[in-house]
């Protein structure tokens, strides 16, 4: 799985950044992940870039810019490469067991996040606040993605492995289960010691239970 930041490097906003700039991107995205936008000046990204305040403004028109040249090429970009990457990897896959494919889904995002923790963590922030960001992203999602889900489920749905739900129900269950264990591990307690492997595999048992007929 590619780095998200070595992704970012190809996109229109970032490409062509001198180095100085791309010390600011860095910065932005380190403090806004760290701080929050709305809790971050732009003295404060330029000082943990070590450059000027008018520095950012030489490629930046202001903040908000800046926000958007992290957000906007996730949502054009990025987010549809990495999904499609991830459906390669895990949905083009037969799955002998509910508990095989649900392992697979959540262990192959768990680590997505804490490999791109920064970046997940405004993407979170902006999504839930920000109705731009949320109309971007939900239709960032590939055909490709969805289609593949559905098949992997309607197959185990055939094979008596899983209930009988719609796919998009599925989805959300899956998916709420995940992002309730993130969200608690990595965004909100983030200095909390707890047992990783563990609680995973809880939270994949107890999603399993609850997609097994």
């Amino acid at each position: 799985m590619n780095d998200i930041i070595s992704i970012y490097q190809g996109s229109p906003e970032t490409h062509g950044l001198t180095e100085k700039q791309l010390k600011i991107f860095k910065s932005a995205i380190q403090l806004f992940a760290a701080k929050g936008y709305s809790n971050t000046s732009t003295k404060e990204i330029a000082d943990n870039a070590g450059v000027s305040e008018g520095s950012i403004f030489k490629k930046f028109k202001n903040k908000e810019e800046l926000l958007f040249s992290i957000l906007n090429p996730l949502s054009r970009n990025i987010l549809p490469k990495i999904v499609n990457e991830f459906s390669k990897e895990t949905l083009q896959t037969h799955y002998p067991t509910v508990h095989d494919f649900v392992a697979t889904l959540m262990n192959n995002r768990n680590i997505f996040v804490k490999n791109n923790l920064n970046v997940v963590k405004i993407f979170v922030d902006e999504f839930i606040y920000d109705l731009r960001i949320r109309e971007k992203m939900v239709k960032a999602i590939p055909y490709e993605y969805m289609k593949s889900f559905n098949d992997v489920s309607n197959d185990l749905k055939k094979r008596k492995l899983m209930v009988n739900w719609d796919n998009t129900e599925i989805f959300r269950f899956i998916f709420s289960a995940l992002f309730g264990y993130i969200a608690e591990h990595y965004l909100i307690f983030p200095d909390m010691k707890f047992n990783e492997d563990k609680e995973l595999d809880h939270t994949i048992k107890f999603v399993t239970k609850g997609l097994t007929p």
